[in-house]
């Protein structure tokens, strides 16, 4: 039995959750140990910006032992939790000592399976940017090399994940920010269908329709287990995905059979760097090994900038809706000074938008998933691309607004709006590491609804090239 907090770190959350149950180790224990780990570690990282250690603790104490996740240590991003801070990364927010009222539907799920909740993670301002470096928190450092970014917008959540801190977080992708961390740490994420998990009270999937919640984790049967207790139709929602046929538990270790996998190189934001390639490569050789059939194929609206585009003018809606609740109580519009300048930015274009300007841009994002799914329907299985296209930037790399600066954002985060619009489940697999020790993952992107898919070969990957004890420089 594992005895130190470094020992119990180095569990998933299926394995911490099975001592609680077998009675080898406590609720408390494992609270106590992520704890020790977290205050060792995250003064490197900057993951962890707000901690909730004694309730924490006496939620543990009152957990019973026979639930999913009983007793097992996990931090949340951006899904509310009555009580706590809900300041999105944003100055304004956190001057105005925004809290919770309620739970989201989607907290609720995951502490009534149990999962201790021992605070939140960093992010960037309003969730907006492909790495977490907000002017409120400060940069969150990856734990393969601290000079770089763990990603965004989940990057605390990834870097907690990877470093040994929680076996597991929450993560959110509206434009890759669960896929991007877990490609730029070296875990494993899956952003779920359109509709599969919840997002209210606080959100709903009609107002952002590009979203979903999920996990960052280092295993893949984490990731299934996870999403089988929070899945599931919301009633304060008028979306959802069709259930599936069993729990994606059972999936892990389930035979794929011989599936049918499109192989794209590049994509929106263009050419990549030889390391995405590479890993692209090498995953595309292993699915072939394990007995699957390649092609070099993908869908047209894949390689053109058209999901960019959408997302350039769709995203800045989103920060809007973002921005209300703040300018409602401010009882003004945000200006200079309220937000950093991108965000604002943003939020100013938005308001230069149309009613018939936001008809058109959904219309666009109807049509695009249907001829983008058409590609599906001719008989693919899977798409297989890199996650990012460049390894981890450095801290502050990508903070411009200048030509150079977008071109390296789109190199880095092109690759993840088409699944985000089109509402199918993607992975991003952590299956290469470089030569300097960082991590880049690959893309898999499945049908719509066929997360079973996605879980049953990433199992199939892990299985024939394990990542788990891949540890970072940095870690507890």
């Amino acid at each position: 039995m594992p005895e130190t907090p470094t020992d119990l770190g180095d569990l998933d959350a299926v394995a911490s959750a099975e001592l609680v149950r077998s009675g080898q180790v406590s609720a408390l224990e494992l609270v106590d140990a992520a704890i020790a780990r977290i205050e060792a570690t995250d003064p490197q990282l900057n993951a962890v910006i707000h901690r909730r250690y004694e309730a924490a603790r006496d939620e543990a104490r009152r957990t019973p032992a026979d639930l999913p996740f009983s007793g097992t240590p996990m931090l949340l991003k951006d899904v509310e939790l009555a009580g706590d801070p809900s300041f999105n990364g944003a100055r304004v927010y956190a001057d105005l000592n925004r809290r919770c009222a309620v739970s989201d539907r989607f907290t609720e799920r995951l502490q009534g399976a149990g999962a201790i909740l021992l605070g939140l993670t960093n992010i960037p301002e309003f969730t907006s940017a492909a790495v977490t470096e907000s002017q409120l928190h400060g940069p969150c450092r990856n734990p393969w090399d601290l000079e770089r970014s763990p990603g965004g917008s989940s990057g605390g959540a990834a870097a907690a994940v990877a470093s040994r801190m929680v076996p597991a977080a929450q993560s959110s992708d509206g434009g890759g920010s669960s896929r991007i961390p877990a490609s730029a740490v070296g875990a494993f994420t899956i952003k779920p269908g359109r509709g599969r998990t919840p997002l209210g009270p606080s959100g709903a999937t009609w107002m952002d329709i590009t979203s979903s919640k999920s996990f960052i984790t280092r295993s893949v049967r984490d990731t299934a287990a996870l999403l089988d207790v929070v899945a599931g139709a919301d009633p304060s929602e008028t979306l959802a995905a069709p259930a599936l046929s069993r729990p994606l538990l059972q999936e892990v270790g389930a035979a794929p059979g011989r599936l049918r996998i499109g192989v794209a190189l590049s994509g929106p934001g263009g050419a990549v760097d030889p390391e995405a390639i590479e890993a692209v490569n090498q995953a595309a050789g292993l699915l072939e090994m394990l007995g699957h059939r390649i092609e070099e194929a993908a869908p047209e609206t894949f390689l053109s900038e058209e999901s960019r585009a959408i997302l350039a003018v769709y995203w800045p809606m989103k920060v809007a809706m973002r921005a209300a609740p703040a300018e409602q109580q401010l009882g003004r519009e945000m200006a200079e000074g309220d937000l950093e300048p991108l965000t604002l930015a943003m939020l100013r274009y938005a308001r230069r938008k149309s009613m018939a300007e936001v008809g058109a841009i959904l219309v666009q994002i109807r049509d695009f998933t249907t001829r983008s799914l058409a590609w599906w329907a001719s008989g693919y299985d899977l798409l297989l691309t890199p996650s990012t296209g460049a390894v981890p930037p450095l801290i502050g790399a990508l903070a411009g607004r200048d030509e150079a600066t977008r071109a390296a954002n789109a190199r880095w985060a092109g690759l993840m709006p088409f699944a985000n619009i089109t509402g199918q489940p993607a992975a991003s697999v952590p299956l290469h590491w470089t030569a300097q020790g960082l991590p880049i993952g690959v893309q898999l992107v499945a049908d719509v609804c066929r997360e079973d898919v996605l879980v049953r070969v990433s199992a199939q990957l892990e299985e024939a090239r394990p990542w788990a004890d891949r540890r970072p420089p940095v870690s507890a």
